[in-house]
C-alpha cells in the first residue's frame, strides 16, 4: 500500500466521531418523530439517515486503510473491523428505506436504529481496546465482574518494596502505563506485544528487543534513551515518555537479567536503585530538589544581553534554569560579542543551534566549554577537523548536527570518540567516509550515525 494511502488512513482516528454524532442525533429525531405532534420532523430523517450512511462510509474506509497499515491483531482488531463495516451497511439500508420505501421505514426503522446503536456501541468498544488495552474498561472493576470476562485476581498492593517482584509490581506496570497502548495484544506496532513477560523476551519484527543482563545492547533500552525528538525515539508520536527515573529502572532490571516471579530482597540491589524502585511504587517520598538546581542561574541583565544581541533563548521548563538557545534570524551570522553572551552563559545551555549562522573554527573555539551542553546543531557552516576537536570537550553532548560542513572528514570525526553519552551524529555533506563511521560505531557502541558516506 502507498504511504499516501496509509496517510489518508490516519484520519480514521479523526473521523469515526462524524458517525457516532449522526447516528445518535438521527435516532433522537427519529424517535421524536413518532410523536404526531412531532410529524413534520420525519420530512428530516432522509437528510439525517444520508449524512449518517456518507460518514460511516468514508469512516470504514479510512479505517480499512489504517487497517492496511499492520499491527492490529486480535480478536479485537478483527470485531472492530466487521462491526464497523456492518454499522456502515445497516446505516446505508437504514437511507434507502427512509427515501425509496416509506412503509417499510414505518415498519422496521426504530428495530433499525436500536441495532445500529448497538452496532456503533460494540464498534467503538471494541476501537477503545485497540487504543488502551482489552483489559482498559475492567482494569479496576471489583473481582467479581474480572472473572466473568477471565482477569485473574489483582496482585495484592506491596507495602514493602523488598518484597515487591521486579516485574509484575514495578516493571510491567510502567511499561503498560507508557507503552501498552500501541503495544498490545490486539495492537502490535512493529509486531511487539509488551503485555506480558513472555511477550516482550519473544521481541519485534526485528528481533529481541531486550538482551538480558545487556541493558546498553537492548534495542528497547535504546529507543527509550534517544533525543526526545529523534525519528526512532520511544514512545512514539508525542506521547509522554518515560521519566528519567523509570528509564533507570528498566536499564536496572535488564542489565539484572529480566528478573520476574522473585522479590527485590533477593537480588542485590544497591542503595540508590532500591531508593528509585520505592519512590517508583510510592512506598518513598521523591526527593525536594529544584530542577532548576541541576543547571547555574543566569541573571536577568545577561539574558536581557543575549536576547539584545540577536539569540532567541527559552528557558527547557519553568522549573528549570536549562536553557534552549537558537539565533534570532535564520541566516543571520553570529559575532565574537554574541558569542561572548554564551560563554556567559554556558552553564546553563542545554540546547545550542547554530546553523547557518558562519561558524568556523576560531568562533567556535570561543564557546568551547559548554559543561551541561546536549544538543547541538552546527549545520552549514566552515567547521574542519579542528574545529571538532574542540567539540571533544562538550562531555554531555548527546546529539551532533554537523550537515553541510565539507571540510569535516574521517581525521575529526574520530575526535568524538571520547563522547561516551553522544547518541545521534549527522554527517550528510561532509568528506566523512564509511570508514570512518564504522570506526566510530566501534568506539561508541550504539551510536546513531545519519547521512551519505563519502567512498574513500
Amino acid at each position: 500500500m502507498s504511504d499516501f494511502l496509509l496517510f489518508l488512513g490516519r484520519f480514521h482516528v479523526l473521523a469515526l466521531h462524524l458517525p457516532i454524532g449522526m447516528v445518535l442525533l438521527t435516532a433522537i429525531v427519529h424517535w421524536l418523530s413518532r410523536n404526531a405532534r412531532n410529524n413534520s420532523l420525519q420530512q428530516v430523517l432522509p437528510l439525517l439517515w444520508g449524512c449518517t450512511a456518507s460518514s460511516a462510509l468514508v469512516t470504514v474506509m479510512l479505517g480499512l486503510l489504517h487497517f492496511g497499515e499492520g499491527g492490529f491483531t486480535g480478536p479485537s482488531a478483527s470485531a472492530h473491523r466487521l462491526w464497523g463495516i456492518g454499522f456502515a451497511v445497516g446505516t446505508q439500508l437504514a437511507w434507502f428505506l427512509s427515501v425509496f420505501n416509506i412503509n417499510a421505514y414505518r415498519n422496521w426503522g426504530g428495530w433499525l436504529t436500536l441495532a445500529l446503536l448497538v452496532a456503533v456501541t460494540v464498534t467503538g468498544h471494541y476501537g477503545g481496546n485497540l487504543t488502551h488495552g482489552s483489559t482498559y474498561l475492567v482494569e479496576y472493576a471489583p473481582q467479581t465482574i474480572r472473572d466473568l470476562v477471565g482477569m485473574e485476581e489483582r496482585r495484592p498492593a506491596v507495602t514493602d518494596i523488598t518484597q515487591a517482584d521486579p516485574w509484575y509490581d514495578i516493571v510491567d506496570p510502567m511499561l503498560q502505563s507508557r507503552c501498552g497502548n500501541c503495544h498490545n495484544d490486539d495492537k502490535q506496532s512493529g509486531q511487539l506485544n509488551l503485555s506480558t513477560l513472555d511477550a516482550l523476551m519473544a521481541g519485534g519484527e526485528s528481533g529481541a528487543v531486550v538482551l538480558p543482563g545487556n541493558a546498553a545492547g537492548s534495542d528497547l533500552y535504546k529507543r527509550i534513551t534517544l533525543p526526545q525528538n529523534h525519528e526512532n525515539f520511544m514512545p512514539a508520536e508525542g506521547k509522554t515518555p518515560l521519566t528519567a527515573d523509570q528509564v533507570a529502572i528498566l536499564g536496572w532490571w535488564i542489565d539484572a537479567g529480566l528478573p520476574a516471579e522473585t522479590s527485590v530482597s533477593a537480588l542485590a540491589v544497591e542503595e540508590t536503585t532500591m531508593s528509585l524502585l520505592a519512590i517508583e511504587m510510592g512506598l518513598a517520598p521523591a526527593p525536594v530538589t529544584a530542577v532548576a538546581e541541576r543547571y547555574a542561574p543566569v541573571s536577568g541583565s545577561l539574558l536581557g544581553q543575549m536576547v539584545a544581541s540577536g539569540w532567541l533563548v527559552r528557558q527547557l521548563s519553568q522549573e528549570s534554569n536549562g536553557l534552549i538557545v537558537s539565533i534570532n534570524a535564520i541566516g543571520q551570522p553570529v559575532s565574537r560579542d554574541m558569542l561572548a553572551f554564551l560563554a556567559d552563559a554556558s552553564g546553563s545551555i542545554v540546547e545550542l543551534n547554530l546553523a547557518s549562522t558562519g561558524m568556523n573554527d576560531d568562533l567556535l573555539a570561543l564557546i568551547a566549554d559548554m559543561p551541561v551542553l546536549e544538543n547541538l546543531n552546527l549545520s552549514n557552516n566552515g567547521i574542519t577537523d579542528a574545529g571538532l576537536a574542540l567539540v571533544s570537550g562538550f562531555s554531555k553532548l548527546e546529539t551532533l548536527n554537523l550537515y553541510g560542513n565539507p571540510a569535516i572528514s574521517d581525521a575529526g570525526l574520530a575526535s568524538l570518540d571520547g563522547l561516551e553519552n553522544l547518541a545521534a551524529v549527522y554527517l550528510w555533506g561532509t568528506a566523512v567516509t564509511e570508514e570512518g563511521i564504522a570506526s566510530l560505531q566501534s568506539s561508541l557502541d550504539g551510536i546513531d550515525v545519519q547521512g551519505q558516506a563519502l567512498p574513500r
